[in-house]
Parts: structure tokens; C-alpha cells; sequence
């Protein structure tokens, strides 16, 4: 165990750093750069149009488990989160994009519009297991309907840009989210979960929708977050994941799980400076899972020197 207070050292800093600029996506780096050395945040937009396809959508490996070209929900909502961080207008063009993209590809279900994670083509490209597609509506039974997931981070983040979304559909949408939730998450869903806590702790997200399912996250994750270092170190949802930050409102009834999780962020630092993923392809597509474990790697470790910065546990802070 580390100290309560424990911070990750000046020298861990700088490993870290040195492999994100050396090794890392150059999205990453310019991420790190504008974060931490106040670099501009056109150096983000630009290695993020990289990933950009003509249609607006995102591809191109931008969420690493899924290497195809096309674009895809899952690689738009990751551009979206990177929108949001930098605050962009509405009048950016790779948000507009975007979201115009989005709203084209919503397809109406029974339960209201949802957003499938992944066209078809992906199939052909390599991918982690759970992305399979093989079968008709997997990928949709996998991830039940995507009625949480990714519907409820999507929605969460578009309240930042209302405008972009035409009259009415984004209230919508957001009953639907809010309802999909309430009715219940799988204990397991980690990343479930994790949009979840993004819809209920986004201030734009009307109070009306957001606080029913804060209360019921408060109720829940308790009993649903890694405790010990055995399961923090294996796939599951850390606290960290749903309260990243001190402000986040879900953090006050996860004190002790947030300790542990913060004490295996501290410690989880590899010999080159990085953090790794705690997942791999299970030997599926072994030529491109080096490749996607790197780009996990660069992903992972600004994510933990943003969270230790979040947090205060950045020597020096």
C-alpha cells in the first residue's frame, strides 16, 4: 500500500511523458501537450481530423479495439469526448460533422432511437472479440440494445451543442437515455456504468433526467466498484471511472474504493513509462494486436496523468 497522500514522482512524470512524445498517437501527445505544457488546442484538432472520414463520421482505429477504416459510432463518440474536453464551439467543422453524421445514422427501435455501435464492414478489419459480429444482431445483444451504451454518453455530451441537433429530438433522446438506466444495469456492465456517470454528472444534462439517475448510481456502485489491488488490476469498473475527479459528485459515497483505485494508479506505472491496458484479443488477429495494445498504451497513460493531475497526486502539485 502507498500513503494516503502518495504522489506519482517528478522522474514517473517524465517517463510518462517521454512516451507519449516518442511512442505515443500523435492525438495523445498533442493532448498532453495542450494539458499540461499549454500548448494549442488547433495541435488536438488537427491530429484528430486525421480520423475524420468524409461523411463526418470517425474511424480509423481511433478506438483502438476496432482497426477498421470506417466510420463508426464507437469511434464517433470517442471524438466527441475530446470535443467536449476542449470546449470547442458549435461552429467547429469537426464537431458539426460529426454530429451531423450521428444524427443521420440514429435508427428507431421499439424502446426509442439508438445508435449500433459498428457497421457491418468493421467485421471485415481486425477487432477485439467482444466487437464480433458474426452472427446477426450480436454485436446488439452484447451490448443490450444499445439503449445505455453509447447512447447515454453521446446524448450526455451533445447538450453541449443543442443547437447542432434539430427541435425536440435531443429531449428525446435524453427521456429515452434516462429511462434505459433506470430501468436497471447489468452489475457487470463496466462501461455501462461509465456513460451512465457521464449522463449524470454532465451539468448540461437537464436536472430533471440527470438527478433520478444520479441517485440511482449513488444507490448502486458501491457495491458494483473494484475494491481490492486483485480486482483492480483485472477488468472491472474502478471508482476512478465514474468519479474522476474530486468535484464529481458520485465521488463523496466512493471515499474507499477511490483511495484504492488511486493507490493501483499510483503503482500500475510500467518500466517505460506507460500504462497498460488489463485486457488483450485473447490471441484473435495477433498481427495487429501489438499495434492496438500501443495505441492503449498511449490512450491509457494520459488518462492517468490527467487523473493524478485531477486528483493531486502529480509530485509538485
Amino acid at each position: 500500500m502507498t500513503p494516503a497522500d502518495a504522489r506519482l514522482p517528478t522522474e514517473a512524470f517524465a517517463r510518462a511523458r517521454a512516451f507519449l512524445l516518442e511512442r505515443g498517437r500523435p492525438l495523445d501527445a498533442a493532448r498532453f501537450r495542450h494539458a499540461f505544457e499549454d500548448a494549442p488546442a488547433g495541435e488536438v484538432l488537427a491530429a484528430l481530423g486525421a480520423y475524420q472520414n468524409p461523411g463526418g463520421g470517425f474511424g480509423h482505429a481511433l478506438e483502438p479495439d476496432v482497426r477498421a477504416p470506417q466510420s463508426s459510432v464507437l469511434a464517433t463518440s470517442q471524438a466527441l469526448e475530446v470535443l467536449h474536453g476542449l470546449g470547442v464551439p458549435a461552429s467547429e467543422p469537426l464537431l458539426a460533422g460529426a454530429v451531423e453524421w450521428l444524427r443521420a445514422g440514429l435508427e428507431v427501435e421499439e424502446d426509442g432511437s439508438v445508435w449500433p455501435f459498428l457497421p457491418l464492414e468493421a467485421g471485415a478489419h481486425p477487432h477485439a472479440p467482444w466487437w464480433s459480429q458474426a452472427t446477426p444482431g450480436q454485436l446488439a445483444r452484447t451490448f443490450g440494445g444499445f439503449q445505455v451504451n453509447p447512447r447515454a454518453g453521446i446524448v450526455a455530451r451533445l447538450w453541449r451543442w443543442p443547437e447542432r441537433l434539430p427541435g425536440g429530438l435531443l429531449a428525446l433522446l435524453t427521456v429515452e437515455t434516462r429511462d434505459a438506466i433506470l430501468a436497471g444495469l447489468e452489475p457487470d456492465d463496466v462501461n455501462g456504468h461509465r456513460v451512465a456517470a457521464t449522463f449524470a454528472q454532465t451539468p448540461e444534462v437537464p436536472g430533471l433526467h440527470r438527478q433520478p439517475v444520479l441517485e440511482y448510481l449513488r444507490d448502486v456502485l458501491p457495491g458494483r466498484v473494484a475494491r481490492t489491488p486483485d480486482a483492480l488490476a483485472g477488468y472491472g469498473l474502478s471508482a476512478l471511472h465514474v468519479a474522476p475527479t474530486p468535484a464529481s459528485p458520485l465521488a463523496p459515497p466512493l471515499a474507499e474504493p477511490l483511495a484504492a483505485a488511486l493507490t493501483h494508479l499510483l503503482t500500475s506505472q510500467g518500466e517505460d513509462g506507460s500504462w497498460a491496458p488489463n485486457w488483450d484479443w485473447g490471441g484473435q488477429f495477433p498481427d495487429a494486436w501489438p499495434q492496438a495494445e500501443l495505441e492503449w498504451r498511449s490512450g491509457l497513460t494520459l488518462e492517468a496523468l490527467l487523473t493524478l493531475r485531477a486528483w493531486g497526486r502529480l509530485e509538485g502539485d
